[in-house]
């Protein structure tokens, strides 16, 4: 399993949909534009800026999901959501997608690659917008799609704090400066894979 960066060269990654929605690119009614030249010019805005919009998970080729994330001054939408609008320094995670929506380990496994790849560039912060469902049985979900917004659980979970909240909504922000690198593999791994094989007598 691995994560790669979403950009203009493997955009075909996104699903249909994704590839031409512009709900976070403009501040215009949602499907008032029928093609694409709109989002595309955002992309490569984005991608000029950050190196990347977003990342995919894939299992060997199999695209299993993916979050789309972009500097807060490039998201025209936010600025009229609730609770909003986002601070100046930060980015935006905007919304994510998992074919099985109830995976919340590569959720949260996305979120940590998301996190590392804009610390790795040298961002300051991440924010996303949050609200509570009512029904417990999504509490597998990270995203709730129907309203384009995260869980707060899920966000206060992976090291989000609330900073201001409207209404239903709350917008939450991770200093990325307080993110501490780990390795991947184990101490007890790294031993294991020091021994000396045993040679049979």
């Amino acid at each position: 399993m691995k994560a790669v960066d979403l950009n203009s060269a493997n955009r075909d990654l996104l699903g249909p949909l994704c590839r031409s929605c512009d709900w976070w690119v403009s501040a215009r009614a949602h499907g008032e534009s029928d093609d694409d030249a709109t989002r595309r010019v955002w992309e490569e805005a984005v991608e000029a800026t950050s190196g990347f919009f977003g990342r995919a998970l894939l299992d060997d080729n199999e695209v299993l999901g993916w979050m789309q994330v972009a500097p807060a001054h490039l998201v025209p939408r936010a600025s009229r959501l609730p609770a909003g609008p986002p601070s100046a320094d930060a980015h935006l995670l905007l919304c994510s997608y998992f074919y099985d929506e109830e995976y919340l380990n590569g959720f949260q496994r996305l979120l940590h690659e998301v996190e590392s790849a804009l610390k790795t560039r040298g961002a300051t912060a991440l924010e996303a917008f949050a609200a509570r469902h009512p029904n417990e049985d999504e509490a597998l979900r990270g995203y709730i799609r129907e309203k384009n917004l995260f869980r707060p659980e899920v966000l206060e979970g992976n090291g989000f704090r609330p900073v201001r909240r409207t209404a239903e909504v709350t917008r939450y922000r991770l200093d990325l400066n307080t993110l501490v690198p780990v390795a991947r593999r184990s101490r007890a791994r790294r031993e294991r894979e020091k021994a000396p094989a045993i040679q049979p007598v």
